[in-house]
C-alpha cells in the first residue's frame, strides 16, 4: 500500500472511531442535550453568517474596510517577525505519538513525511479559513466564498514561511553564534527598515492637528499607506490578504496570481531548505503524551508551562489554614497576564474601529477616551470576568481528592478557593473605575457631572459584589454538576456536545445570577428611592451598599450549604470524559 492510500485509511479510520465514539457518548442525557443545543447553536451561526450570494462589497463601511486590511496585513507581518525573532531553533514541525509510532518506522522518506505534514498544515489552515470567514468575512467582504478561499491561501503560505523560517533557524543553529548573530542581525535590519519606513512616512503626512469626522482620519491613514517606503513595508502583508478582501471575482482574479506565486515559492524554499526533523518530533511527541497523561490524573495541570513565581505575599507558618488556597490561588493568577494583554488589546482595537468609522476622539483627546474606556472595562469585567479568572474550584476539580483529603471543612475549602478570583476580579476593577473617575469627563461634563462621582463609588461597591456572585455561581456547579463542568486541565474538550455543555453552563449561571440579583435590586430601589430626594444623586452609593450587601449575604449563605455538599461530593463519579 502507497503512502497516501495508507495516509488516507489512517484519517478516514480515525474520523469513524472518533464519530462512533461521540455518538456512544450521546447514550448518556448530557451528552445528548449538549449536543442538540451545540448543533442548534452552529446551524443559526451558518444560517445567519454566512451568506453565499456574492454580491458587491459596496455594504462594507469604508472605516471597517480599511481597519480590517490593516489588521490583517499587520497580523500577516506579526506571524513572519515570530518565524523569524520567537520560539526555539528547531523544526517546527510536530507528529502525534500515535503518527511517530505509525510512520515513522514505516518504508517512507523523510520527503514523504514532510510532504504528510504540509498537508496535514494546509488543511487546517483551509479549517481556520472557514471559522475566519464564519465569523470575519462576513463582516469584511460582501463575498464570503472568495474571502474563505483568499483566507485559505494566505494561511497557507504563512504555515509555509514558519515552517521554511524553523529549517533555516536550525540550520543556523547548528552553524553556532555566527549563525546566531547571522539571523539575529536579518531580524534587526528588517525591523530597522521598517521603523524607518514608517518614520519617513509620518514625516511626510504628520498627523493632523484637527481631526474632525473620521473620514479625514481615514484619507491621512490611507495616504501614509501609499508612501514608497511604508507601502514597500506592508506590500508581502497586502498581496496574501488581497484575494481575501476582493470586491468582486474580477478583482479576485486579479489578485490571485502574486498569491500563487508565494505559495509556490515558499513550497520550493521549504523543500530546499528541508533539515533531519524526526529527533525532535519523537522528543516533544513523548513530552506531550507524559504532560497529557499527568493532566488525566490530575497531577500537572500545565506542565512544563508553569514558572516559579513571586508570591502576592508572604505565607506565615501559623494562622488559618484556608489562607494557604487563597495564596497558592493568587499566584496562579499569574497565568492570566496573557489572556489580560490580550484582552486589553482586542479592546484598543475595537476602539481603533470606533475612531476611523465615527469618532476620531481617541486621537485628538485621548483622556475624554479612556475614562469612559475604563469604565467599560470594569463593567464587561462584571459579566467576563467570572468566567475568565478561574483561579478557584474549577481549576482545582481534578484535585477535588486532594481537597477532600485536607483538614478543612467543606465551608474552609469553597470560601477560600471562591475568594481567590473574587479578589483578582474585584481589584481589577477598582483599578479601572479608579482610571475612569480621575481621567474621565468628571464635573466637567454638562450631563454626567452631577453623577459622575457619586454613580463611580456606586460601581466601586456594587460591581465587585455581582462579580462575587457571578463567580459563586460557577463554583457551585462545580459541587453540584461537577461532570458538565470541563476541568481546567489546558486542553478544551471538543464537539458539538461539548459546545452545547458550555452553552448550557453559561445560560443556566446568568439566569441563576439574575435570580440572585432580584431581591438585591428591590431592597436597593425601597431604600434608594425615598433618599433620592434628601440626598440627590449621593443616594446611588447608599442604594449600592444595601445591594452589595445583599449580594454578599446571599453568597455566604451559599458558601454555608455549598459546603456541606461538598464534603458530600463523590469524587470518583463521572466527569467530562
Amino acid at each position: 500500500m502507497s503512502l497516501p492510500r495508507a495516509v488516507l485509511f489512517l484519517w478516514g479510520a480515525s474520523f469513524r472511531n472518533r464519530l462512533l465514539r461521540q455518538l456512544a457518548r450521546l447514550r448518556k442525557p448530557r451528552y445528548l442535550l449538549g449536543a442538540l443545543v451545540g448543533l442548534a447553536y452552529v446551524v443559526t451561526v451558518l444560517s445567519r453568517g454566512l451568506n453565499l450570494r456574492a454580491v458587491g462589497g459596496s455594504g462594507v463601511p469604508q472605516g471597517a474596510r480599511l481597519f480590517a486590511e490593516l489588521s490583517l496585513v499587520g497580523s500577516a507581518l506579526g506571524t513572519v517577525f515570530a518565524a523569524w525573532a520567537l520560539g526555539r531553533d528547531r523544526p517546527s514541525l510536530s507528529f502525534t505519538e500515535s503518527e511517530v509510532v505509525q510512520l515513522f518506522p514505516a518504508p517512507v522518506t523523510r520527503r514523504a513525511l514532510l510532504h504528510y505534514k504540509l498537508v496535514r498544515g494546509l488543511l487546517g489552515a483551509t479549517v481556520g479559513a472557514l471559522f475566519a470567514t464564519l465569523f470575519v468575512g462576513r463582516v469584511v467582504s460582501g463575498a464570503p466564498v472568495l474571502f474563505f478561499v483568499g483566507a485559505s491561501l494566505a494561511l497557507g503560505t504563512l504555515y509555509l514561511h514558519s515552517t521554511a523560517a524553523s529549517f533555516v533557524r536550525t540550520r543556523l543553529a547548528a552553524w553556532g553564534g555566527w549563525g546566531v548573530a547571522l539571523r539575529w542581525a536579518g531580524v534587526a535590519l528588517a525591523v530597522t527598515g521598517a521603523a524607518l519606513a514608517v518614520l519617513s512616512s509620518l514625516r511626510e503626512h504628520p498627523f493632523p492637528e484637527e481631526v474632525g469626522s473620521s473620514r479625514e482620519l481615514r484619507q491621512w491613514l490611507e495616504s501614509v499607506m501609499e508612501t514608497p517606503g511604508l507601502s514597500a513595508v506592508l506590500w508581502p502583508g497586502r498581496v496574501l490578504v488581497g484575494p481575501a478582501l476582493a470586491r468582486d471575482v474580477d478583482g479576485f482574479l486579479r489578485a490571485l496570481p502574486p498569491v500563487l506565486g508565494l505559495l509556490a515559492a515558499h513550497y520550493v524554499w521549504v523543500l530546499l531548505a528541508e533539515v533531519p526533523f524526526e529527533e525532535t518530533a519523537v522528543v516533544r511527541a513523548e513530552t506531550r503524551s507524559r504532560e497529557r497523561a499527568l493532566r488525566a490524573s490530575g497531577h500537572a495541570a500545565r506542565v512544563g508551562k508553569l514558572s516559579p513565581r513571586k508570591p502576592p505575599f508572604r505565607l506565615s507558618a501559623r494562622g488559618r489554614p484556608e489562607v494557604a488556597l487563597i495564596w497558592k490561588n493568587l499566584i496562579a493568577r499569574k497565568r492570566l497576564a496573557g489572556g489580560a494583554g490580550m484582552f486589553l488589546l482586542f479592546v484598543v482595537m475595537g476602539g481603533a474601529l470606533a475612531a476611523m468609522m465615527g469618532d476620531a476622539r481617541l486621537f485628538t483627546d485621548t483622556r475624554r477616551v479612556v475614562g469612559p474606556l475604563a469604565l467599560t472595562l470594569a463593567v464587561l469585567l462584571t459579566v467576563a470576568g467570572p468566567s475568565a479568572f478561574r483561579m478557584d474550584l474549577r481549576m482545582d476539580l481534578p484535585k477535588l481528592d486532594l481537597l477532600r483529603a485536607m483538614p478543612l471543612t467543606g465551608r474552609q475549602v469553597v470560601g477560600a478557593e471562591l475568594a481567590a478570583s473574587a479578589l483578582s476580579v474585584g481589584g481589577f476593577q477598582l483599578v479601572l473605575l479608579a482610571v475612569a473617575l480621575v481621567l474621565g469627563p468628571g464635573a466637567e461634563a454638562e450631563r454626567l457631572g452631577e453623577w459622575w462621582w457619586p454613580g463611580g463609588l456606586a460601581l466601586a461597591v456594587l460591581l465587585p459584589s455581582v462579580s462575587l456572585a457571578g463567580l459563586f455561581v460557577q463554583n457551585a456547579a462545580v459541587v453540584l454538576l461537577p461532570a458538565w463542568v470541563p476541568a481546567d486541565t489546558g486542553e478544551r474538550t471538543r464537539g458539538l456536545e461539548a459546545m452545547g455543555q458550555r452553552l448550557l453552563t453559561l445560560v443556566g449561571s446568568m439566569v441563576v445570577t439574575l435570580a440572585g440579583l432580584f431581591p438585591a435590586a428591590v431592597l436597593a430601589m425601597l431604600v434608594g428611592w425615598p433618599l433620592a430626594s434628601v440626598l440627590g444623586a449621593w443616594a446611588l452609593p447608599v442604594a449600592a451598599l444595601v445591594a452589595a450587601g445583599v449580594l454578599v449575604g446571599e453568597v455566604w449563605l451559599g458558601v454555608m450549604a455549598l459546603g456541606r455538599a461538598f464534603e458530600r461530593l463523590d469524587v470518583s463519579e463521572d466527569r467530562q470524559e
